[in-house]
C-alpha cells in the first residue's frame, strides 16, 4: 500500500502544468460593424460607395506637393488606412508608366509576401479595368490595386494597417475590409 501511495503522489505532480509555458496565440477579440455604404462624392473625377464606418480626408500635403483628388480612406474600428493617389493620363505611354508604377510598389513587397495574387477587375458598365494585388504573408501592405477607364483616369490604393502586425491575428480583419475595397472598385463611377 506504501508503494501505492508512493507512486500515486509522483504521478500527481507529474501531471501538473509547469508554471510559464506560453499560451497559444489566438486572434484578437474584434467587433465587426454592420456593412452599410454611403457616396463619396465631391469635386474628385470619380465617386465611389465607401463604409459608414470609415472616415475620408484628403491626403496631407508633404512639402508642399499638392496632390488633388488624393485621399486616405481611415476604417478607425480597425486602424487601417487605404491611400487613394488619382491620376489623369494623356496617351499610352503615361498609361504604361502609371501601370508599371503600381505593379513595382506591389512587387516590391515580394521579398516578404508568400504569394502575390493578381485579380483582374472589369465593370463593362462604367468602362472600367484594372487589378488587385492581393499580397499573402506578413507583409506591409495586403492589398495593392488600380483601376482606369483606359483614356483618362487611373486611381491607384494600397491597405495598411497601422500597427506592426501578424498575418495570421489581422486575416478576419483584412477579409472584412477586402470586401470593402472590392465594393469601392465596383462602384466607381468615373465623371
Amino acid at each position: 500500500m506504501k508503494y501505492i501511495m508512493i507512486a500515486l503522489l509522483f504521478l500527481a505532480l507529474a501531471c501538473k502544468e509547469k508554471p510559464g509555458n506560453p499560451k497559444p496565440h489566438a486572434y484578437p477579440r474584434e467587433y465587426y460593424p454592420v456593412k452599410a455604404y454611403q457616396l463619396f462624392d465631391t469635386n474628385a473625377p470619380f465617386s465611389f460607395m465607401y463604409p459608414t464606418y470609415a472616415v475620408i480626408r484628403p491626403y496631407e500635403e508633404d512639402e508642399g506637393v499638392k496632390r488633388p483628388y488624393w485621399y486616405n480612406i481611415h476604417y478607425l474600428p480597425f486602424n487601417a488606412t487605404l491611400h487613394l493617389s488619382y491620376q489623369e493620363f494623356r496617351d499610352r505611354a503615361e498609361f504604361n508608366s502609371l501601370f508599371d508604377d503600381t505593379r513595382r510598389l506591389a512587387y516590391k513587397h515580394d521579398i516578404r509576401a508568400e504569394e502575390i495574387e493578381e485579380i483582374e477587375v472589369q465593370n463593362p458598365t462604367t468602362h472600367t479595368t484594372g487589378i488587385i494585388y492581393e499580397l499573402k504573408g506578413n507583409t506591409a501592405t495586403n492589398l495593392n490595386f488600380y483601376v482606369s477607364d483606359g483614356r483618362k483616369h487611373f486611381l491607384r490604393g494600397a491597405l495598411y494597417f497601422n500597427a506592426k502586425t501578424q498575418i495570421d491575428s489581422i486575416m478576419p480583419m483584412f477579409s472584412f475590409l477586402k470586401q470593402d475595397v472590392i465594393k469601392m472598385i465596383e462602384t466607381t463611377v468615373w465623371k
